[in-house]
């Protein structure tokens, strides 16, 4: 039955004020109409209204009603379009997959046996989406991606042709394809940001994904130059989940290009908004700032906050990685199978940084073999996504299981390699550590005088970010014999420390060398952290392979 005209009337103040971000009036305007006339429109506009002023219990509460009120009218487009809607508010706001699945399905069940229509192609694009985010499919999600953008092309919709092409671009650079992949999210972000949208929402979503993706491989000028136009649209919305969203991609970009002032101002606010509009969706953001603390030497409060997000995967392999610098690599090779356990072999961007800790800690545990391996994967997944910042990551790494190895001439051409390679992509913490690297690869063949010069080129990049433990670490090795100094003879080891080292040569955990000799963890921790110091080396395998050619293992 047709509302009546007033309430028609009011119901159309509302969409107006929806249109023009306005939130409050909008809720106002739809509290009114339904004052007058209970309707399924009056329960969807207000739903929305709720979404935007991040009111959880208001958004799913009136969109439960709109869907219900749909079904009693008959009207099974207006049910379906509600049900793909509440199932991306059960993600956002209760982070509820198995709910949201249910929902989405409800909207198959309304929508699947009508002609095709705008509400099929925001079906599809809210199922993409669970795909690529919860269930880790990136092909089911492209496909669904581009079906979303196809509805939007012919049915002259441009806010789901923008989306479509964001979600198929960002599935398309996750599986390592990122020149086509950066091609379609730059063009779903100029419609996103040029072209006159109807739904607020579409905006924010297609910029978001373009930013996450160049965060990922390393595209910063091309990050800043969008986060720029994705702030001021999220801004002029309100939208604190989408501003928290770009705010702690933006943040860890400028903690990568070593502005970590500016990055602690960005990332502490987007966990702010996040917490405050979309509790579920936080845990990227204190993953981020938990990276950032332990780039700046603050352990403790990194852990806190890894812990606090759970089981992100960037949150597990930030644990891994404290894990492998406190000498336990088991617990980091544990944390980077984890990871890897979830991820499709398809999904090259996300399998990077897992694997990155798994290298690391196969090399510490002395499984050298495993360690070329998992470099060798490494290496591939750099050509691939061929960006500078990608490829200096996976040089570095093998220039460190080269070193591992006694290949000082490989370790050096590897961190040569990296260093280049970051220092093009502005990634200043991880170019002076490519240096230090370099440095232990140039003394190793004798060139002291080279190593130097890139010692003291790192530390004073070092000292500019302020990244203390890494000065105090790199002070405490120069006050014997110099940063860069060669490994000092076996017999500085006490006994312990060689009983210790054999065992790490067997290839057995801290927590197995505790067992065996009736010590604590810790203490086995300590003595393999005196080995290391004792004899300047990196890990513990390059310790184990130099008493191996010492003859005391």
């Amino acid at each position: 039955m047709a509302a009546e005209p007033q309430t028609a009337e009011t119901l159309a103040a509302g969409d107006e004020a929806l249109r023009r971000g306005a939130w409050e009036a909008a809720r106002g305007h739809f509290e009114a109409a339904l004052a007058a006339d209970e309707s399924a429109e009056g329960w969807e506009g207000l739903g929305w209204a709720g979404y935007w002023l991040h009111d959880a219990d208001l958004t799913i509460g009136s969109r439960e009603r709109a869907y219900r009120a749909f079904r009693a009218a008959g009207d099974p487009t207006g049910a379906g379009r509600v049900a793909a809607w509440l199932a991306a508010d059960f993600l956002e706001f209760r982070g509820e997959d198995a709910v949201a699945r249910g929902w989405l399905e409800r909207s198959h069940r309304m929508l699947d046996d009508l002609p095709d229509g705008e509400d099929h192609g925001w079906l599809a694009l809210n199922e993409g989406a669970f795909e690529m985010n919860v269930n880790d499919d990136l092909v089911a999600a492209a496909g669904l991606a581009r079906r979303g953008a196809t509805l939007g092309r012919a049915l002259g919709v441009p806010d789901l042709e923008a989306v479509g092409l964001a979600l198929e671009g960002i599935t398309v650079v996750r599986r390592g394809e990122v020149g086509a992949g950066m091609r379609q999210l730059d063009e779903a972000s100029a419609i996103a940001a040029g072209e006159e949208l109807r739904w607020p929402i579409a905006q924010g979503w297609a910029l978001c994904y373009l930013i996450s993706a160049c965060e990922g491989v390393g595209d910063f000028p091309r990050a800043a130059q969008w986060c720029e136009a994705s702030l001021r649209i999220a801004e002029r919305l309100n939208a604190r989940h989408l501003i928290g969203t770009c705010r702690s991609a933006y943040g860890n970009v400028l903690a990568t290009n070593g502005d970590w002032t500016a990055a602690e101002l960005e990332l502490t606010a987007a966990v702010g908004d996040l917490e405050a509009a979309r509790p579920a969706m936080a845990a990227g953001g204190l993953a981020r700032l938990g990276e950032l603390r332990a780039r700046q030497g603050r352990a403790g409060e990194a852990r806190a906050l890894f812990e606090r997000a759970s089981s992100h995967p960037r949150a597990l392999i930030g644990l891994g990685r404290l894990a492998l610098d406190d000498g336990d690599p088991a617990v980091a090779a544990d944390a980077a199978e984890r990871v890897l356990r979830r991820l499709s072999e398809a999904a090259a961007l996300d399998r990077l940084p897992a694997l990155e800790l798994l290298v690391g800690a196969r090399a510490a545990l002395g499984d050298l073999d495993a360690a070329v391996a998992g470099c060798a994967e490494l290496e591939r997944i750099g050509a691939d996504l061929g960006t500078p910042y990608v490829r200096g990551r996976t040089r570095l790494v093998a220039g460190r299981v080269a070193a591992a190895r006694g290949d000082h001439e490989h370790a050096r051409r590897a961190c040569e390699d990296a260093v280049d390679l970051l220092v093009e992509a502005g990634a200043t913490h991880e170019a002076a550590l490519a240096r230090l690297e370099l440095a232990r690869a140039l003394t190793a063949l004798g060139r002291d005088e080279a190593a130097a010069a890139e010692t003291r080129t790192a530390r004073d990049a070092l000292v500019a970010l302020g990244a203390e433990r890494d000065v105090a670490r790199l002070d405490a090795a120069a006050s014997e014999d110099g940063p860069a100094a060669a490994p000092r003879s076996v017999c500085e080891l006490t006994p312990r420390e060689l009983e210790v080292l054999r065992l790490v040569a067997q290839g057995l955990s801290d927590a197995e060398i505790a067992e065996r000799l009736v010590l604590s963890q810790h203490t086995v921790h300590r003595h393999v952290a005196n080995v290391r110091l004792k004899l300047r080396l990196p890990s513990r395998a390059a310790a184990v392979a130099y008493a191996a050619r010492a003859g005391v293992l």
